[in-house]
């Protein structure tokens, strides 16, 4: 992702105490890592494990939603830009479960008219419509006969939100929000009806424009980067009989997300950053994004323009010193990750740094592969 839109985008979810957007195939094995993702940001405790189980669930009817009701890719031109689309964000005490995928235009007054049909209805109303529809075993060639937008509605207690994106004379693009409070009794103040669909569309559409396949924000310690490796790594496995960069790509994901989680500066006892990665017809695009503290950034600055104005063989002998130096060396090992991924990507990375605040800077770093 360039950085005029990687910085928009990392404004709108700067706030977010964590932020996962997806886009590609919506397969069982997915849905299990994005879940596995997800819950590996809560804490322990009676009300937190009552929420992540809530939150995993309806993650995962979302995701069984668009394998129901989307539509199969039938040409290069749906492939690339109507991907289906998931996306959960925890923000300001609500976590919000999106999803979208490509329908037949023909579909959406029925889809219309079931979902206004269960936003009518009470708490008690759902619970004996899901009953009923479940007695009647009225199920479609796909499974569920809307059970699974009853069970979304009753788990999340609010109101399905829904926006229907005209594509052409055809499809149309299918999107579906739910909202869910962190805190069951709470507030006024919390029971606010949040962020609305239309947030969740524009993240879609910035991610569209730009080819991500996967986005993340949150935090970067190793309980946490280890589930998101999983989940990218069973992701591009789909793709590497097409692609012959797959191991390099995946060897540069790995040496960014750990110089996230090394070198980011500290935030509320998380290392705070911003990932992205981009399939496009001939390569892919990683970016990612950490706070540096103000008085490293100099220091940071020199490092990144020195390995970028080195040519290959620069780099390689200087990776073999850097392997050979002793800990109380000019070197003591550091730069070994920033030049291996300067040596893997197709042409020189390019480098943003910023400032925050007074104390801190974001440091941005785009590749292609």
């Amino acid at each position: 992702m360039d950085w005029t839109d990687f910085h928009e985008f990392f404004r709108l979810v700067e706030d977010d105490i964590l932020s996962l957007f997806y886009r590609g195939d919506f397969a069982d094995d997915i849905t299990i890592r994005l879940i596995d993702l997800s819950e590996s940001h809560f804490k322990k405790g009676k009300e937190q494990m009552s929420l992540k189980k809530k939150v995993s669930f309806l993650m995962a009817e979302c995701f069984q939603n668009v394998i129901r009701y989307g539509e199969e890719l039938t040409s290069d031109h749906y492939l690339q830009e109507q991907t289906a689309y998931f996306m959960t964000r925890n923000y300001n005490n609500k976590f919000y479960i999106a999803s979208g995928n490509l329908i037949e235009q023909s579909k959406i007054q029925f889809l219309q008219d079931r979902i206004e049909n269960i936003n009518m209805q009470s708490e008690e109303e759902l619970k004996e419509m899901y009953m009923k529809v479940l007695g009647a075993d009225e199920f479609t060639s796909k499974g569920g006969a809307g059970l699974g937008m009853i069970e979304m509605a009753r788990k999340s207690g609010r109101k399905l939100q829904t926006e229907f994106e005209q594509i052409d004379e055809l499809m149309a693009y299918f999107y579906i929000q739910m909202i869910i409070d962190s805190h069951e009794h709470g507030t006024e103040e919390a029971r606010k009806e949040g962020l609305h669909i239309d947030h969740a569309i524009q993240m879609n559409q910035l991610l569209r424009k730009n080819s991500i396949i996967m986005a993340y924000q949150g935090d970067f310690r190793q309980h946490t980067i280890l589930p998101l490796l999983n989940m990218i790594e069973k992701n591009l496995m789909v793709k590497k009989t097409k692609y012959a960069a797959y191991k390099t790509l995946f060897h540069v994901l790995v040496e960014m997300l750990q110089n996230v989680m090394h070198h980011g500066f500290t935030v509320n006892e998380k290392r705070e950053g911003l990932f992205t990665i981009g399939l496009h017809e001939h390569h892919f695009t990683i970016s990612a994004a950490n706070y540096v503290e103000c008085e490293k950034v100099p220091a940071l600055k020199e490092k990144m323009d020195h390995f970028l104005s080195l040519d290959d063989n620069d780099l390689k002998e200087l990776s073999r010193l850097i392997l050979q130096e002793r800990e109380d060396g000019p070197f003591r090992g550091s730069g070994l990750g920033v030049i291996d991924i300067i040596r893997a990507s197709m042409m020189k990375p390019n480098y943003v740094i910023i400032p925050v605040d007074d104390v801190k800077f974001l440091f941005y770093l785009n590749v292609k592969v």
